[in-house]
């Protein structure tokens, strides 16, 4: 990380903690969880961008992190036979800050790591092992019934703890298999996440590869609007199509800051169509800078 990002992303965070501390108004209070579109060490994040225009955002997003750990928990302990599960501790800290700062506006960014992960493998069938489809999509369709319940479980969590909050979640965009990893200073740190699956299940073509990428982001998405439908309160935001260039893309799945940048904007606009405002204006006088 440059020594002027660094720069950045601490002073973000100072401004933002400093709002909180203050009397700050809640149409400009945010508690968001999430992964590494709202937590990217390298590069500016949705929040950095969402803080700068002027909201005051508790976040609890940890690059890498799951919907399964964020909801339920993966922790735990273990002596000799004998494991002990540490509860859903994600969970709790960021409903503790939901129910500290009770704000309008909870964010929330997750799945993107159950599906284009490491258990990406699970979804694939093998290109020689005479399957008809390329996509287990009994192992898909299950997996995101299972994702479906855990947002759901968040909704709800969330909701009872702050009656009037709203949800807001994209369904991020569709991935590019183009086996870039997160990388500083010409090193690779992590990833390639896609293509190195494909090449293992012998998928090898570009078609095939992006067919199957635009198959798992559409169905997320469609879930999404399912929870859209069915929770007045919860808002699906949909990027898919937003960033159709590579030169877009820092890697395979995460955007350049010009992106988070536009996705904050996405979100900055929502806002004031939840509203009916727009805060930061409204609220021009009390902005912390």
């Amino acid at each position: 990380m440059s020594q002027q990002l660094k720069k950045f992303k601490q002073q973000q965070v100072r401004i933002s903690n400093k709002r909180l501390k203050s009397d700050y108004p809640k149409e400009l209070v945010i508690v968001a969880e999430g992964d590494s579109w709202f937590d990217y060490t390298l590069k500016k994040d949705v929040i950095d961008y969402l803080i700068k225009k002027g909201y005051a955002i508790d976040k609890y997003a940890k690059a890498g992190d799951t919907l399964e750990n964020m909801i339920y928990g993966t922790e735990y302990r273990s002596r000799r036979d004998t494991v002990w599960h540490s509860g859903s501790l994600s969970l709790q800290r960021t409903l503790n800050s939901i129910r500290k700062h009770k704000p309008k506006i909870v964010l929330f960014s997750g799945g993107g790591n159950d599906i284009v992960g490491s258990e990406i493998l699970g979804y694939l069938n093998h290109k020689f092992s005479n399957s008809t489809e390329l996509i287990n999509k009994d192992i898909f369709q299950a997996r995101l019934k299972e994702m479906k319940r855990a947002i759901e479980f968040f909704i709800k969590s969330a909701r009872s703890t702050a009656v009037n909050c709203n949800i807001l979640m994209d369904g991020y965009d569709y991935a590019k298999v183009n086996g870039k990893g997160y990388s500083f200073i010409f090193r690779n740190i992590k990833g390639p996440w896609l293509l190195p699956s494909f090449g293992m299940k012998g998928i090898t073509d570009k078609q095939d590869q992006e067919a199957i990428i635009k198959y798992f982001v559409d169905e997320f998405n469609e879930m999404l609007l399912e929870l859209d439908a069915a929770y007045e309160h919860f808002h699906h935001i949909d990027l898919r199509g937003k960033f159709p260039n590579d030169s877009q893309w820092d890697n395979e799945i995460h955007l350049k800051n010009s992106g988070y940048r536009e996705i904050a904007n996405i979100y900055h606009e929502k806002i004031k169509k939840i509203q009916n405002q727009d805060p930061i204006k409204t609220f021009r006088q009390h902005l912390i800078v």
